[in-house]
């Protein structure tokens, strides 16, 4: 989560925002993330785990250009390849728990029942091959143009009091769900249960998700905002 430590310099248009941080704030920043890490320990069953979460959210915080697994294990203090890429795709942890006991956090630390929002956003990721759940040849935002990729939704929860996202679903696209797509489907994992949904579907879906679920009281958000070319706001 980005508390509101320090104003944002506005930026030149579409250019990332450049935080004014001071040395005191980084050390501050250091200190809430090894907190907000151990927020999550009881959601991991071994010790194992614990690190290899911890060692997981600094290398998602570094600069480096790709954000998969070797690179961060080569990137952080202690890293480990295997072990990393065995918490992330066999290790049993619940992804859903984690992800509901960090929105309840966000409620209690951010949650603005006057001013919090819901920002929506459309996500996605090129790829070069065809076995990626969702993979299509689709709009593709980062390229500006239709290409291979994964396209999803995020939803970042806003206030005076900081940002942060708060949730994200993968978008499947309509092939997928067809018989041709059936062997794909059960490789990828995909729930048998689980049916095409449009972008902005997944949106209102998550958005009912996050006022009913954990600390949705205290998110409030009594706004909610969808960039053009992902459904109305």
């Amino acid at each position: 989560m980005i508390a509101a430590y320090a104003p944002l310099v506005a930026p030149p248009s579409a250019q990332p925002p450049t935080p004014n941080l001071a040395p005191r704030d980084v050390e501050r920043l250091a200190d809430d993330l090894v907190a907000y890490h151990a927020r999550f320990a009881p959601l991991f069953q071994r010790s194992e785990q614990r690190r290899a979460a911890l060692l997981y959210l600094q290398g998602q915080l570094l600069d480096v250009e790709r954000k998969t697994i070797e690179p961060l294990a080569h990137a952080v203090v202690g890293g480990d390849v295997q072990a990393l890429q065995q918490f992330i795709g066999q290790s049993p942890w619940d992804a859903d728990a984690v992800l509901h006991a960090h929105q309840a956090y966000v409620g209690e630390t951010l949650g603005d029942t006057e001013e919090g929002a819901f920002i929506i956003d459309g996500c996605d990721f090129p790829k070069q091959g065809t076995e990626s759940v969702g993979v299509a040849r689709q709009w593709c935002g980062p390229l500006g143009k239709r290409a291979n990729c994964q396209s999803g939704v995020v939803i970042c929860y806003a206030s005076p009091r900081g940002y942060t996202l708060v949730d994200r679903q993968l978008y499947l696209p309509e092939p997928w769900f067809t018989p041709a797509y059936a062997a794909r489907r059960r490789r990828g994992g995909v729930p048998p249960d689980v049916t095409f949904r449009t972008h902005p579907e997944l949106a209102g879906d998550m958005v009912a998700g996050l006022r009913a679920g954990a600390g949705a009281g205290a998110l409030g958000a009594r706004r909610r905002g969808l960039r053009p070319g992902h459904g109305p706001a």
